[in-house]
């Protein structure tokens, strides 16, 4: 108060502005210089906690799992040369933006690391960035069972502004790929890998996530790499209406959940597997099936239960010969979201390895086997034969 009643005197006198302006400068100056320090202590506490945590992995003869944990730079700064073939490459960011401070270092990251062309594509009116194209665009007044329209909506803008011969990583605003020798590695990556099914005979790469390889098309959506046509053609599809949706399916509505944000979510059990194209990843994947293969592979929406193991079948073949997958942790990809359940990391327990078939999820070395194990698929389609109908899968 004291100090609130002589600023406010000061400002009586004009001839004492200056010394008021020197003041406050100070005063700034001194909050700045404890506001620095909370923060480092703040920090260095969470740095000391996650060592301790780390070491009690390591000392506990209870524990089955090693922990470890990352540190990144919320400015990034590049290392290495620029790798000419980056040039090729152009980066979609998609999605809301909830952080802009975020993007825009996103964007100013890819561009030291030489990419040319980048666009941010979004529902929400924002400023243009800088060192790339902004694209707004309008909410879709059709309501699907999650984001999907506007999904659909924003990367298919985006990818309309590049060139169908270039390569395109399609990532998301609450993305961040840290590692920038994988970067510039990902023309060659991509050009690596072929196949005799699709359209323009390259497979198109993906994220592993909690797909679970039981799931017919449940491959993730949050990062895709493919030439700029092929991609085109897979966002090349009709709106989803929520009411015409559910009025095609007939199931006990105990198997749907719907979220605070008003999306719908369906109960994953081996009977649910038999949907295609519920969630937003299935109907681009499946799209994916319809439009960038040589030959229709696509599903129905809705399988009868004694198609489901076909249909799992010629689902895992479309696996094998159409898509490679890179697991996040080959990126350093990091997220901005408050949780972790979308990465296959935080399913690591320690009874993944006393029955791992269950635990089959969509991730680089199940990839690897299901290409290269012979008896893989196998053991896979045993096991979802095994299943009954209500059994729920994690």
């Amino acid at each position: 108060m004291y100090l609130k009643n002589y600023v406010k005197y000061l400002s009586k006198y004009p001839y004492k502005k200056k010394f008021k302006r020197k003041v406050l400068l100070i005063l700034t100056r001194i909050a700045g210089i404890i506001r620095r320090s909370l923060n480092f202590s703040n920090e260095r506490a969470i740095y000391i906690f996650l060592q301790l945590l780390r070491s009690a992995s390591l000392t506990n003869n209870d524990s089955k799992l090693l922990t470890e944990f990352r540190i990144y730079p919320k400015y990034p700064k590049r290392i290495f040369p620029i790798e000419s073939n980056i040039k090729k490459l152009s980066i979609i960011i998609q999605g809301p933006i909830l952080n802009k401070e975020f993007v825009q270092e996103s964007i100013n990251w890819y561009k030291s690391c030489g990419v040319n062309q980048i666009i941010i594509s979004t529902n929400n009116e924002v400023d243009d960035f800088k060192n790339a194209k902004t694209i707004i665009c309008d909410k879709s007044n059709i309501i699907g069972l999650g984001n999907e329209n506007n999904h659909i909506t924003t990367t298919i803008n985006a990818l309309n502004h590049i060139e169908d011969e270039r390569l395109v990583l399609k990532t998301r605003s609450d993305q961040r790929i840290y590692n920038e020798l994988a970067i510039s590695a990902i023309p060659f990556i991509h050009d690596s890998y072929n196949s005799n099914l699709t359209k323009d005979g390259k497979r198109i790469g993906v994220i592993s996530n909690n797909s679970m390889l039981l799931k017919i098309n449940n491959i993730s959506d949050h990062l895709y790499i493919g030439n700029a046509i092929q991609l085109k053609r897979m966002f090349s599809l009709p709106f989803r209406d929520r009411k015409e949706t559910f009025n095609n399916i007939s199931l006990d509505k105990s198997y749907f959940e719907k979220r605070e944000d008003g999306t719908w979510l369906l109960i994953s059990t081996k009977d649910t597997c038999r949907f295609t194209e519920f969630f937003g990843e299935q109907l681009l994947f499946n799209s994916f099936r319809k439009n960038c293969l040589k030959e229709n592979l696509s599903e129905n929406s809705i399988l009868s239960p004694s198609e489901y193991i076909e249909g799992l079948k010629r689902y895992l073949n479309v696996i094998k010969n159409c898509i490679y997958v890179i697991d996040p942790e080959e990126l350093d990809l990091y997220w901005i979201k408050s949780n972790i359940y979308t990465l296959p990391s935080f399913y690591h327990n320690k009874f993944q390895n006393d029955n791992p078939i269950p635990c089959m999820r969509l991730t680089r070395l199940n990839w690897l086997s299901l290409l290269s194990d012979v008896d893989y698929e196998d053991k896979i389609i045993k096991y979802a034969d095994s299943l009954e109908k209500n059994t729920s899968l994690f």
